[in-house]
């Protein structure tokens, strides 16, 4: 089976500077110079993927974009700086979204058909934004985590690729990979759950759903295959709990990089990959019509509403 590969092109450096002082840095060098490394290991296994894209990466690094159109990944759009869902409300996420789109389309020379919310932030507190991003020309999402976490997810969304129902328009939603054992929902495959884990655990979750028909959704970040210099402590954390929440939150990001790079190369040697857009004709054939319904799980409704912070 045809499992999606999904790159988060960000800053590191930017994120944490949101997160922890609700401030916009720059994206520095290395995550230009870490996404040029992902995208010589994707051309040496001869693999393409979903890039889903900050505007503020396309702005400072046009180059670097459009290598990744130039080499054949789906483009996809990651919001225009690392900020969830909702710290917007509708009419701001549309303006921030479409000037994300155009940077990477002006970049790329080639449209932006997917979309992935900063943080899996899509949640039952924003589904707002899914009519939005219909309306925007997004034809693909993976936003969804179907499980209940702390952060994020969804509880009772669909594990597999699917339609939503948004009223006359649909878009295809390709959530995050979970695998149901031992009476829960287990998250696998990608990010942390790939770096902390051994490789074991996500190639058991491979299996597990390819067994029932469902492919996985694998996603990394390019600062995770990053073994260099530690991120020095960012400006502007003013409090002992702030600064010690920063150093919780950096060693559990910087923790076992090192095996993310021998990791990836071996799922690519194991198991076929590709874009989301592929996967899903791939996963349509096999399947039949009957997996283009859309569905109305979510109900999402118009684009009115304001933000909610989960």
């Amino acid at each position: 089976m045809l499992n999606a590969l999904t790159i988060d092109v960000e800053d590191y450096y930017n994120q944490l500077a949101i997160d922890f002082c609700d401030r916009v840095e720059p994206p520095r060098p290395e995550s230009q110079r870490d996404t040029h490394r992902m995208l010589d290991l994707l051309a040496e296994a001869q693999v393409r993927a979903t890039c889903f894209i900050l505007g503020e990466m396309a702005e400072h690094f046009p180059s670097l974009v459009r290598r990744i159109a130039d080499e054949g990944h789906q483009l996809g759009v990651h919001g225009y700086y690392h900020h969830q869902i909702w710290r917007h409300g509708p009419a701001e996420f549309r303006a921030v979204t479409r000037r994300a789109i155009e940077a990477i389309e002006e970049a790329a020379g080639r449209p932006v058909t997917a979309h992935r919310a900063v943080a899996f932030s899509l949640t039952p507190h924003t589904l707002w934004a899914l009519p939005i991003l219909a309306d925007l020309g997004i034809e693909y999402d993976s936003s969804i985590f179907p499980f209940r976490g702390r952060r994020y997810g969804i509880a009772d969304a669909p594990r597999g690729p699917h339609r939503i129902d948004l009223g006359g328009r649909s878009l295809w939603e390709f959530p995050l990979s979970t695998v149901d054992a031992l009476g829960r929902r287990w998250p696998v495959c990608g990010g942390g759950y790939l770096r902390h884990f051994p490789l074991a655990y996500t190639r058991w979750g491979i299996r597990r759903l390819n067994a029932e028909g469902i492919p996985a959704n694998i996603y990394l970040h390019p600062y995770e295959i990053e073994v260099g210099p530690r991120i020095a402590a960012i400006p502007g954390l003013n409090t002992w709990r702030q600064r010690l929440k920063f150093r919780f939150f950096n060693y559990h990001q910087l923790r076992r990089r090192k095996a993310t790079t021998p990791k990836l190369r071996a799922l690519l040697s194991e198991y076929a990959f590709g874009p989301i857009d592929r996967v899903l004709a791939a996963w349509v054939a096999r399947q039949g019509e009957a997996a283009t319904a859309a569905v109305e799980w979510a109900a999402p409704g118009g684009a009115q509403g304001e933000p909610t912070r989960p």
